[in-house]
């Protein structure tokens, strides 16, 4: 069989509809250019790696940092820009607060990993990897976005659970961490609805009815990504999705055919 290459976000992607995803990964129909969220996200990582990196980080230093991403941002307009300024130090203001109170041990921060499996290959990267009391992984992704993940979502959430799943396969034993403790949402834009970040957390796969859910997540994803098939399922992306005009689930779409 020829070896499939997935990544986390991949897999959650895929979960919710097989023909977005082949679209949007394979043929190139992309979420669009640059929007509030994804520069919103290299604003935040940006400081997360550089609180990580310096425990005594002052806030004079948070704001050079962001003086020095914005002069690599083109807002087209000064009022645009000024407003997602101020959008921009509210959630590094939820973030630097959270992560100050945050008593796990930082690990690793902006970490590419990857594991063989044969068949199937996981590649991706963390934004952070942080240990327990207990000494087990916690993987943490960070997110600007505005909606948060509906908690039903949170036990079985695809890109977690793969973090986690690569947990247990070695992904980060360099760091000595091979038990996975759970993983985490850190919403720090709107999702999180108050002024403090919104913990979204899923628990390790032991405490699932099914320990097995997340290699099970993989091979199903990673099988489906290789037959010739994929389906259109209508789920509650549909309303923000790039290939809706393709998508013959929806009126408006028409028959597409890999």
């Amino acid at each position: 069989d020829e070896q499939v290459t997935i990544s986390p976000s991949q897999v959650e992607t895929f979960e919710r509809c097989g023909l977005r995803w082949l679209l949007s990964m394979a043929v190139g129909a992309q979420d669009g250019g640059p929007t509030e969220y994804s520069t919103m996200g290299k604003v935040i990582h940006a400081v997360a790696e550089l609180a990580a990196d310096d425990p005594g980080v002052s806030e004079s230093d948070i704001a050079k940092r962001l003086d020095e991403i914005w002069d690599e941002l083109d807002f087209r307009s000064g009022w645009y820009a000024q407003k997602q300024r101020e959008t921009a130090e509210q959630m590094v203001g939820r973030f630097l607060a959270w992560h100050r109170e945050n008593e796990r041990e930082v690990v690793a921060v902006e970490e590419p990993f990857q594991v063989d499996l044969g068949r199937v290959v996981i590649r991706g990267r963390i934004d952070r990897a942080e240990r327990d009391g207990a000494g087990r992984a916690v993987i943490v992704d960070i997110k600007t976005s505005a909606s948060a993940v509906p908690a039903q979502d949170l036990p079985r959430h695809p890109q977690l659970g793969v973090y986690q799943y690569a947990v247990m396969l070695g992904a980060f034993e360099r760091y000595g961490l091979v038990e996975p403790g759970g993983a985490e949402l850190v919403q720090v834009g709107k999702g999180g609805f108050t002024a403090k970040v919104r913990i979204q957390r899923q628990e390790d796969p032991a405490a699932d009815d099914n320990p097995k859910w997340t290699g099970e997540l993989v091979d199903r994803v990673a099988r489906g990504m290789a037959n010739p098939i994929f389906e259109a399922r209508i789920n509650e992306g549909c309303r923000n999705c790039p290939v809706r005009n393709c998508c013959p689930a929806h009126e408006d779409g028409g028959q597409v055919t890999p």
